[in-house]
């Protein structure tokens, strides 16, 4: 009895350990053309800092670090193969995190953003504003 006991224990750890890695992505489980913002830069170019995501989910900067926000490399477009071009956003697209999708459109400073869109502005990018909207996923 003990020893089927242990061996479905053994069996549950991979499912326990793969729902955990796609629920709370890090830079060693994301596909290549995505990056992680959990502020661990040294680490590779997969990690970001983690910018203005606690403002925009409304929560500490602790709470945000256990699930941080993935993004799609295309949303910041300065991280495309060709980088940023002058008619593009600085971002545009999504980030999520395990429950939420964070659509993000970051334009210069005077542009109107979506309709119904919150905004936020921060110190690090003057001549900036960033509208965003937070969906569950």
């Amino acid at each position: 009895m003990k020893r089927w006991m242990l061996v479905a224990a053994l069996a549950v750890v991979p499912v326990v350990v793969a729902t955990a890695a796609f629920a709370n992505p890090s830079a060693s489980t994301l596909p290549p053309n995505w990056h992680v913002h959990d502020g661990l830069t040294a680490l590779g170019s997969q990690h970001k800092g983690i910018g203005f995501f606690p403002t925009i989910l409304a929560v500490s900067t602790a709470t945000y670090l256990q699930d941080p926000a993935a993004c799609p490399d295309a949303t910041d477009k300065a991280f495309l193969p060709h980088g940023r071009q002058d008619a593009q956003p600085l971002r545009a697209g999504v980030c999520m995190t395990s429950s939420t999708i964070i659509h993000v459109h970051t334009v210069p400073a005077g542009t109107a953003g979506p309709e119904g869109w919150r905004s936020l502005t921060t110190a690090s990018e003057p001549g900036w504003v960033t509208y965003y909207l937070v969906t569950a996923r």
